[in-house]
């Protein structure tokens, strides 16, 4: 006991099976309170309250009374944070509740009002207000000159104005790392593996109005940490073994130094091994230099993808969230620069964006398919987030934007225990240009897509049929999607029926995520549950997807070479990994089929001829373990794009053995990476 005032910091992250983030906003306040003398001479910080559990757990981590009570508040803690303020309240009167971070409004008094316990709101940065908190708190309850900060006064809620200063350099701020805020953790928490979170800059020039960082407080100029302090903790990351590393930039590659940041990960990782993995958030606008870190990155095996974020292609839509995209011609070309690099790539979009159509949407999932995209499409539902544009009154009237709360269920994130409190996000599931019924079937359209080019079920066949047919990607994926076709697949139509019932979920309030118990405790995306039940019985569903696009070709008047047909449905359903692979064995053809899909994606395309090959398959040997099949060709594959069974080949083909043709190994196995 040493009669100092105690602070309790609360940061609840989402717990992964065995992994979780370091508290990193706790560190970050608790660093640099303790720079101020009158903090580190007057208070006390207990170990930080870090990680999802139940209410009971969480509370019976307060082993002393608490002076102080701080708590930040993101969408996935947001209940739980709640119910252990009120519990604190109710249990010691005179203890500070502060709260903070994204989900905190920045005009909280209707927030305060239901929600009397809360005595402190901190919003946008939070160490100078939560600092000088403290500081006051010796003195008195008034913290009316504090920036940044709203509290109670007398029975009313009193909001201070931002006057904090620009300041340059973020160094001001010292490294939780670097001050040694988590050592005990690792020795403490034994059976905890700790990812870790990095910050290299803070700031972001883009406006978007579904997007936190647009308005949430951050300037749209650019401040920085020194290389040097960055440099130190990669390499604390290094030395302590922290095999994944996720950066909190917003636009990662689009500062110059970004480059020398990417050769110390790499340096990093040769002399200790770790970090392993690297995710970022990437420029918004991919560009040459992102280009260049990305291939750097991912010579190492460092990265899982490089993001060519979109969101929506429809110039309305884009121009209602304040949005611009590189022109379609520039994408293009940096998916066949990705391609041809053997980089993976994965694109985001958001359904339910003001302004878009079904039909839009339609041609805008279609552009990005017939722009070559190799790796993959996430379609993502529009959440809602506190202090964004998005969620005000004004803007969601204008825009005639409906809602829906739903369970909160992270994707790829532990089952949550029935004991836990509950979580929710919003997500837009009409506009003024998208009914209801519009959203039902664009999220139909969009996991049937996402079904087939994404979990790869149908990814060579779609394109050898709009390539050799003339057809659109869409049309094709619009004909399975709506389950007109007339053929018996029982298979196809119980999994459409089973997207049916998950848009019923979402609509009654359920969460995004799936539980499939045999393949692990975690939630999966609806695709990814639908791809894991398809694995299970892939010649029946190879068949019938068979029936389906002859059915489909017939009904566009189309003749269909059945020769070069068979072919590609062999090399399709040969490509797909299973759970029960059999040994390495190899295949002929006698059309280039293995040639044609090799060079489709990159920059020297070409036709299908009757050209014999062939290939020796190469899958992973799973030996029916389900929880190691899905684990690492959906989690560690998805991004990564390692998905696919690997191939070997030796060609007759005079083309396959050319520089252009490039390494015919098209991918690697997978690397143990969290996240």
């Amino acid at each position: 006991m040493t009669g100092k005032k105690l602070v309790y910091l609360n940061e609840f992250n989402v717990r992964m099976g065995h992994t979780t983030y370091f508290p990193f906003v706790s560190g970050i306040l608790h660093a640099f309170a303790e720079t101020k003398p009158v903090v580190a001479g007057n208070f006390d910080f207990a170990p930080y309250v870090f990680y999802m559990d139940s209410l009971p757990q969480v509370l019976g981590q307060y082993d002393r009374k608490p002076n102080v009570a701080a708590f930040s508040v993101s969408m996935w803690n947001e209940q739980l944070s709640l119910q252990v303020a009120a519990e604190l309240k109710a249990r010691w009167p005179d203890v500070l509740i502060v709260f903070g971070g994204p989900q905190v409004p920045h005009h909280p008094a209707d927030y305060m009002n239901r929600y009397p316990f809360i005595d402190v709101a901190i919003r946008a940065e939070g160490e100078d207000a939560f600092a000088q908190t403290l500081e006051r708190l010796l003195e008195s309850r008034d913290f009316r000159d504090i920036p940044n900060v709203s509290f109670r006064k007398d029975g009313e809620i009193l909001r201070n104005p931002e006057t904090i200063e620009f300041v340059r350099s973020l160094d001001e701020y010292p490294s939780p790392y670097l001050e040694n805020k988590y050592d005990y953790m690792m020795s403490a928490y034994p059976d905890i593996e700790f990812q870790a979170i990095i910050e290299t800059n803070r700031g972001c020039p883009f406006l978007c109005t579904f997007c936190y960082w647009g308005r949430g407080g951050t300037t749209r100029r650019y401040r920085y940490h020194d290389l040097d302090r960055v440099f130190a903790e990669i390499d604390w990351a290094g030395r302590n073994g922290i095999r994944y590393m996720f950066n909190a930039d917003s636009n990662f590659g689009m500062h110059r130094r970004d480059r020398e940041i990417a050769e110390f990960l790499v340096e990093t990782k040769k002399k200790y091994g770790f970090p392993e993995k690297f995710r970022t958030c990437w420029g918004k606008n991919t560009d040459q230099a992102i280009l260049e870190i990305a291939s750097l990155l991912h010579a190492h095996d460092m990265e899982k993808g490089v993001t060519l974020a979109r969101q929506t292609n429809t110039k309305k839509a884009l121009a209602n969230i304040k949005r611009g995209n590189i022109k379609l011609e520039t994408y293009e070309n940096l998916q066949h620069q990705l391609n041809d690099m053997k980089i993976p790539v994965y694109t985001e979009m958001i359904l339910g964006m003001p302004g878009e159509t079904y039909e839009t949407w339609k041609t805008g999932l279609e552009q990005l398919l017939q722009a070559s995209l190799k790796n993959q499409i996430f379609v993502y539902q529009c959440e809602v987030y506190p202090n964004t544009e998005m969620h005000d009154p004004d803007y969601q009237e204008k825009h005639g934007i409906r809602t829906r709360q739903i369970e909160l269920r992270e994707i790829h994130g532990s089952i949550r225990s029935t004991e836990w409190v509950k979580e929710y996000q919003d997500i837009i599931v009409e506009t003024g240009s998208m009914p209801l019924a519009d959203w039902r079937r664009m999220t139909r359209l969009s996991t049937v897509t996402m079904l087939l080019h994404s979990m790869k079920l149908g990814f060579f066949l779609m394109s050898y049929v709009a390539d050799r047919y003339g057809v659109d990607y869409m049309d094709f994926v619009e004909y399975i999607a709506e389950g007109q076709f007339p053929v018996e697949a029982p298979i196809l139509r119980r999994e459409l029926g089973q997207i049916d019932a998950y848009t019923d979920n979402l609509l009654a309030g359920g969460g995004r995520g799936v539980e499939l118990p045999e393949y692990g405790p975690i939630y999966w995306d609806i695709e990814e549950a639908c791809f894991l039940r398809i694995s299970a019985e892939y010649d029946t569903f190879f068949a019938e997807l068979d029936a389906v696009t002859r059915a489909f070709l017939a009904a566009h008047g189309r003749d269909v070479v059945e020769a070069e047909l068979d072919e590609v449905m062999r090399y399709q359903r040969l490509r797909m990994a299973s759970e029960n692979d059999g040994p390495p064995s190899e295949h002929h053809f006698r059309f280039n089929i293995p040639d044609y899909f090799e060079r489709r994606y990159g920059l020297s395309p070409i036709p299908v001829r009757e050209e014999a090959q062939s290939l020796t398959i190469m899958p992973r040997q799973f030996d029916g373990d389900r929880l190691r099949f899905a684990r690492e060709v959906l989690l560690w594959g998805r991004k990564s794009g390692t998905m696919l069974v690997r191939i070997d080949r030796e060609d007759e083909s005079e083309v396959a053995l050319s520089p252009a043709h490039g390494n015919t190994a098209v991918a690697v196995e997978a690397q143990v990476s969290a996240g």
